[in-house]
């Protein structure tokens, strides 16, 4: 780029990335970390030195074939917790073997010239004072040979102050290459990760306040968009190159502190050195520049798409929340590597697939070179796809950050000046505000359903597992009454809490005080709708059994849970609670007080529908979801006429206490035939005042104002408009996962009954 304010753009960010306190923060941990890692051999022995940990077991095994030391060597040893000791044939057969980096093999013979000759065999990192102590009971064991000689020669007299001769076997440890090769990739993909993910967030956040502060609008009228959108890429590009070259110092910096460790400056038992020759080869080198390669382009390609998603905030929350689509999309990626890849097993055509693609290339790439199973094709193909895939990257994310930075929109305004184009943009506004409200009552709606779902199924799972200890502690009441009793609890509560929830955003409405003749006339309204309402769920109820036997689905929910296998009085009416009572004051406040408060707004109609389909999801059968969409829809419109909750409530109760009365006195015959005529009485008398309402209706509309104001009123124009502002409320996430939730568990229920 020839513009100089690129460069200047591109140091700005670059010096406050790395002056940022958590990119020192991070580079402090990476550190320390990369130092007691390569040094974690040489820091164990020289906190064992100082006695900070001994809680390793130290294995000695002794060949000592004419018993000469092991007696005094077991009673000093056998004390000791951490120590086992052995006495075997040979100590041949472990050293061959694998030998323990805590293990001591000692070989104790006979020596006409030293009376006692020993060898020992260890690893370099065992502890030394093991060993002094072996010395000196061997020493000990020699001296005592010596005194039953009492005519001791200056010779042997030299003999018992130099010591026993003791000869000193090291056995280099060696390192597993694969484990090795593993923890390399995976060291080397953490920091990736997390470097990135720093970066990611830095892009967000700047462009963010620089949104916000308008400070963008400026830039971008001395500089173009794409020219924009490199400049934050680079200096992000740059912050990982930087990082790179840091952790190489920290590499260097720990193989030199190795070093140091195992030279003679630094004294310490066990410590040994790294041999950086067998670190570095051909295969390490390839690795490290594939990785470095192609983390450069992939974290390109990443910041551009961060700064279209950046520019589409609103604050710095959402800032915030921005980078977690690319970060999710990382540790997914990085996951399905650490799965796929490894020097264990061979890659499969899954793995040599996503190899190819951008981004998932970072991470398949190195990793499968590194274990020797990624092919020059491979590599060449995934790199010329990864490069072609930055300008097509920036062209496709210029005319949308600009979009976005600017609210530009798609529109025929370009033309409109004046007053025109001011009340175009807030309109445009207003339906952006609206759309928001609308997503925003879908998440309410959405996660007050799922959390009235989660709350029911818990606390069934918790009560199925302490039903048995409650009842048997108490026993005043039988177990089936203690268990419907619970049962009503957990419906209560688990109704009630989700609309506490819809509560806190129900907008508040000012209640204006009643006359007595207004009050009476609500009542007298309230009655004539409940007594309208009767035979129309009669209707309907009829209508839905028909068409549910016709498609096979007829399954009696309250048969399927045995809600009617209790026997006794207590059981009858705490039955009657839980079916007829409880859901007719939770159930109306949780949809229709709850879901239609907060969808007031929105219309009448679109509230009902909605709160209807809620309120027949929330049943999670099939059997019962149409009855009760089409009863939903009723008492909607019953709750919007009288503008009441207890005509719904009642409706509920009848409707709900009407079954549970039918199942629970099916062999009182006298009560039932009261009870049936009564209901075939209530039928009659709303649908002789429902069908003069209809005809009185009718006769309205012979008026043509009526019929124009009806026209008017069902506009379909501006029905299609507020459905289509309206759907926004279904397009929220958790709305969606509420519905895939109650699909699923729709589907169980229904396969259950």
């Amino acid at each position: 780029m020839k513009n100089s304010k690129v460069g200047a753009i591109v140091k700005n960010e670059l010096e406050k990335s790395i002056k940022n306190k958590w990119f020192v923060i991070l580079n402090l941990l990476l550190l320390i970390v990369t130092i007691v890692g390569l040094n974690f051999g040489n820091i164990k022995a020289l906190l064992k030195r100082n006695n900070v940990d001994l809680s390793s077991k130290m294995e000695i095994y002794v060949e000592d074939i004419e018993n000469i030391a092991y007696t005094e060597l077991a009673k000093e040893f056998l004390e000791q917790e951490n120590v086992t000791i052995q006495k075997v044939d040979s100590i041949e057969k472990y050293k061959n073997e694998s030998l323990s980096k805590d293990a001591i093999l000692l070989k104790v013979e006979k020596s006409k010239t030293e009376y006692i000759k020993a060898s020992i065999i260890t690893k370099e990192t065992v502890l030394s004072s093991y060993l002094e102590k072996i010395e000196k009971i061997l020493t000990s064991v020699k001296d005592k040979m010596l005194s039953e000689n009492k005519n001791l020669t200056k010779e042997e007299i030299e003999i018992i102050k130099s010591g026993a001769s003791i000869d000193r076997v090291i056995l280099s440890e060696t390192i597993d290459t694969s484990e090795s090769t593993t923890l390399g990739q995976l060291f080397t993909t953490y920091i990736i990760f997390f470097v990135l993910l720093l970066c990611l967030n830095k892009i967000a956040n700047t462009i963010s306040q620089e949104k916000m502060s308008k400070s963008i609008e400026y830039i971008l009228t001395s500089i173009n968009t794409k020219e924009y959108i490199v400049s934050k890429v680079i200096s992000m590009c740059l912050t990982v190159v930087i990082q790179f070259v840091f952790m190489i110092t920290y590499l260097v910096i720990a193989l030199m502190i190795s070093s140091l460790f195992s030279s003679a400056a630094i004294n310490i038992e066990g410590a040994n050195s790294i041999d950086i020759s067998s670190m570095i080869s051909l295969k390490t080198i390839g690795y490290l520049v594939l990785t470095f390669v192609f983390m450069c382009i992939t974290t390109f390609i990443q910041g551009v798409i961060q700064s279209v998603m950046s520019a589409k905030t609103t604050n710095i929350q959402e800032a915030g929340n921005a980078t977690v689509f690319l970060v999710t999309l990382n540790l997914i990626l990085y996951t399905v590597v650490t799965a796929l890849v490894s020097p264990l097993k061979t890659v499969g055509i899954i793995s040599y697939i996503l190899s190819v693609i951008p981004i998932a290339s970072m991470y398949f790439i190195p990793s499968m070179f590194l274990i020797g199973q990624a092919n020059i094709i491979q590599v060449i193909i995934a790199l010329v796809i990864l490069i072609a895939s930055v300008p097509l990257s920036l062209i496709l994310a210029e005319k949308p950050f600009k979009n976005a930075i600017l609210d530009y929109t798609n529109k025929k305004n370009k033309k409109i000046d004046g007053i025109e184009k001011i009340i175009a943009t807030r309109e445009y506004q207003e339906r952006m505000i609206n759309r928001k409200e609308s997503s925003k009552k879908g998440l309410i709606i959405g996660f007050s359903v799922i959390l009235l779902i989660i709350l029911q199924v818990v606390s069934g799972l918790i009560l199925s597992v302490f039903i048995e200890p409650i009842s048997q502690k108490i026993t005043f009441i039988s177990r089936d009454n203690i268990y419907l009793v619970l049962m009503c609890v957990i419906f209560a509560l688990s109704v009630y809490l989700p609309y506490l929830l819809l509560k806190a955003y129900i907008p508040k409405e000012h209640k204006e005080e009643k006359t007595k003749e207004e009050k009476k006339e609500s009542i007298i309204k309230c009655v004539k709708y409940i007594v309208l309402s009767i035979p129309i769920m009669s209707v309907i109820q009829m209508i839905c059994s028909f068409a549910v036997e016709k498609i096979g689905l007829g399954s009696d929910v309250t048969d399927a849970l045995g809600l009617f296998n209790y026997s006794g009085k207590l059981a009858s009416v705490l039955i009657f609670v839980q079916i007829a009572i409880l859901p007719a004051i939770f159930e109306e406040l949780f949809i229709r007080k709850g879901v239609m408060g907060i969808l007031k707004d929105k219309g009448a109609i679109f509230a009902t529908i909605v709160s209807s389909i809620v309120f027949a999801t929330i049943h999670l059968n099939i059997s019962q979801f149409m009855f009760a969409f089409l009863v939903g829809i009723l008492f909607g419109i019953v709750r919007t006429k009288t503008g009441k909750m207890y005509p719904t409530m009642i409706l509920h109760l009848i409707n709900n206490g009407f079954a549970v009365i039918q199942a629970l006195f099916y062999d009182k015959i006298v009560f039932m035939d009261i009870f049936t005529y009564s209901v075939i009485a209530v039928n009659a008398v709303g649908f002789c005042i429902l069908i003069y309402m209809l005809y009185k209706k009718v006769m309205e509309l012979k008026d043509k104002e009526s019929i124009k104001a009806l026209k008017e009123k069902l506009d379909y124009r501006k029905i299609k408009l507020d459905i289509t502002e309206n759907m926004f409320v279904f397009k929220d996430y958790t709305f969606m996962v509420c519905a895939l939730l109650c699909a699923i568990l729709f589907t169980a229920v229904e396969r259950m009954l």
